[in-house]
């Protein structure tokens, strides 16, 4: 099962629960939609097989002797373990489903810390009126939620309760402002007022007279680790890469990897094709023929790196894919905020990345592996661990760290200083003046919702000047990121049929990489050692693993804007319409920007944070707000 819509009433039996809830959205790969009937409850499901396992699996999991049933999406780890827990006789294939199903029966609500994965679920026992929906820890999937007196409907995907005839579209205004001012974190709120979401790696429990949240999977950021050399935190890194991408490699379909030139898609690679599968990269390269920015310290196409790592590593091929010729580049794109029933984070990100999703899915791919979290964990590149020597008085490692990093240029140095010490200990100062400069919020809101102080209190700033060490700063980064996934990851399954799979945020290898010393990131003035030397021990070529250098995605995007330019005064006159949006959005200053545009790219990347994050940010919401208020 891929995509379910359900209703539960906790007053009467199922025949007096309204005759249409609405219907599960139709995505690509999904069946026709399908309906379940059972005491207190109606469900509406659509399927898709996510892993081999799954085919035979499609009606909601019969539970409690009858009393109750379970419904499952996504992919389940680590089940040999959980089947012998459960006293179950393991194979490979029995489906994820049913393990859920059966680790619900044997612990109830607190089987959910047991579950690990990628999934999403919800399970009724009908003699206790209970419902349980729960997430995984990673946010790559959830469940959303709308309680209305004795009824509650839940849904895999916003779009599915938007869809309902009984949920209101009413809009959360402060959660749109936090949207604008990127502060994120984790919580259950959503852009609708009445909707409610799981907070990844948590579950919630609704009864009659109470709703509340429980812990689901929980990381270990306490624990501590140390090996009897450095080849040991090598070996040990390897086994559990290999053995989070292995779980992965279950998914049907053929094994992609959405790669760059980097790290994180190496490590990856490397993994996978040690399994004796074919993989395939698929890489993002530029829209041929325009022009790109030039950046300091990075490169826009990242085709030799991963050549180079395909001539090194048996069993990999590649493809190297442009943004389709018919990308909509605007940033009011209806189409993906209708997939989604959200405004896009990074308008530009996933139009960039078309022509690698429409090649997945042409591959009849179900899942894409992704790098995703892995510069928090696996190549971490282990600066904030300058202010633990710092706090220890090591002060003469310190010091050989600083120099040995900053390759002997001054500007590097204080770079160094100021991230892996000044920030830690002093923070970073979260003016009025840093929000004006990516976010179009109107000054009025900023003071009516507190943005500011909503930001101090998440710990969230402009430039992601997070107080504290390195543990709580990465923990931190996940939380911060995972916050859009669920979402995010919605509309990728709705426009192409994928699922983009993250086996560098695998609570396994996060434990690992949290629980290990600092020097095992850091070590003579080389940052990412671990990744580095978990690369170089598999072969991968020194373009990659001693590249100190960053891929640009999407390094023409001032020549993509420049298209759509002429066509900005209307979207911005169009989100007028909305009284929502001219209160929340300062749109006179979109105004400005669009008569005041950039006269070449170079002056573009210099304004880069007013002409591409907060134009683009504040069309895509404004553009949200109009479409979900009916105006647009």
């Amino acid at each position: 099962m891929s995509s379910f819509l359900g209703a539960v009433s906790f007053a009467g039996a199922a025949a007096d629960l309204p005759g249409d809830i609405g219907s599960p959205p139709d995505e690509i790969g999904l069946r026709s939609c399908a309906r379940f009937r059972a005491a207190h409850t109606v469900i509406a499901y659509r399927d898709h097989a996510v892993t081999p396992a799954d085919q035979n699996r499609s009606r909601p999991c019969p539970a409690w002797g009858g009393q109750g049933w379970v419904c499952f999406t996504g992919r389940l780890d680590d089940r040999a373990v959980l089947a012998d827990a459960l006293d179950l006789e393991f194979a490979e294939g029995i489906a994820d489903s049913l393990l859920a199903c059966r680790a619900l029966e044997r612990w109830g609500e607190e089987g959910i810390a047991r579950l690990l994965g990628e999934f999403a679920l919800a399970a009724w026992h009908d003699g206790e009126r209970r419902l349980i929906i729960a997430g995984d820890l990673l946010g790559s999937r959830t469940i959303y939620y709308c309680r209305r007196a004795d009824m509650v409907l839940f849904s895999t995907t916003l779009r599915g309760l938007l869809a309902s005839p009984h949920v209101s579209r009413a809009l959360d205004e402060c959660h749109i402002a936090d949207f604008l001012a990127r502060n994120c974190g984790d919580d259950d709120a959503t852009f609708y007022r009445d909707i409610r979401k799981v907070i990844p790696g948590h579950g919630v429990v609704i009864e009659a007279e109470r709703t509340r949240t429980i812990a689901g999977r929980r990381l270990d950021p306490d624990r501590r680790l140390r090996l009897k050399d450095d080849q040991a935190y090598v070996e040990a890194a390897r086994e559990l890469l290999d053995q989070a991408v292995a779980d992965r490699l279950r998914a049907a379909g053929p094994v992609l990897i959405s790669a760059s030139s980097g790290l994180d898609s190496a490590c990856i690679a490397v993994s996978a094709a040690s399994r004796g599968v074919p993989v395939t990269l698929l890489t993002a390269v530029p829209d041929p023929g325009l022009p790109t920015v030039q950046v300091r310290g990075r490169y826009g196409d990242e085709r030799p790196p991963v050549e180079a790592l395909v001539a090194a590593l048996p069993g990999l091929t590649a493809e190297f894919h442009p943004p389709p010729v018919d990308t909509d580049w605007s940033p009011d794109q209806l189409t993906s905020i209708a997939a989604g029933g959200i405004p896009s984070k990074i308008p530009f990100q996933m139009p960039w990345f078309g022509g690698v999703h429409r090649r997945a899915a042409a591959l009849g791919a179900s899942s894409i592996l992704g790098g995703a979290f892995g510069n928090f964990f696996l190549s971490w590149d282990g600066i904030r661990g300058l202010q633990t020597l710092l706090c220890r008085g090591r002060l003469v490692p310190l010091a050989r760290e600083l120099v040995l990093g900053s390759h002997g240029h001054p500007r590097r140095f204080l770079g160094l200083v100021k991230r892996g010490l000044v920030h830690p200990l002093l923070g970073g100062r979260i003016r009025p003046l840093d929000l004006e400069g990516y976010s179009a919020l109107d000054p009025q809101v900023v003071k009516d919702f507190a943005v500011i102080e909503r930001l101090r209190q998440r710990g969230n700033s402009a430039r992601f000047a997070f107080r504290g060490d390195s543990r709580q700063l990465r923990l931190h980064g996940l939380r911060r990121n995972r916050f859009w996934s669920a979402d995010q990851l919605s509309v990728l399954r709705s426009l192409y049929g994928l699922q983009e799979s993250m086996p560098l945020a695998d609570p396994r290898l996060i434990d690992f990489c949290l629980a290990i010393p600092e020097d095992q990131f850091l070590r003579d003035g080389t940052d990412r050692y671990l990744a580095r030397r978990l690369l170089r021990a598999a072969g991968v070529p020194a373009v990659i693993t001693e590249n100190r250098q960053r891929g640009y995605q999407h390094p023409e995007w001032f020549a993509h804007m420049s298209r759509i330019q002429p066509s900005l005064p209307a979207q911005i006159d169009r989100i007028r319409r909305s009284p929502t949006a001219r209160r929340l959005i300062d749109l006179d200053r979109l105004d400005h920007i669009v008569a005041h545009w950039p006269r070449d790219a170079a002056e573009a990347e210099r304004r880069k944070g007013e002409v591409r994050t907060l134009l683009n940010g504040a069309l895509s919401a404004g553009t949200f707000i109009a479409w979900a208020e009916g105006t647009n």
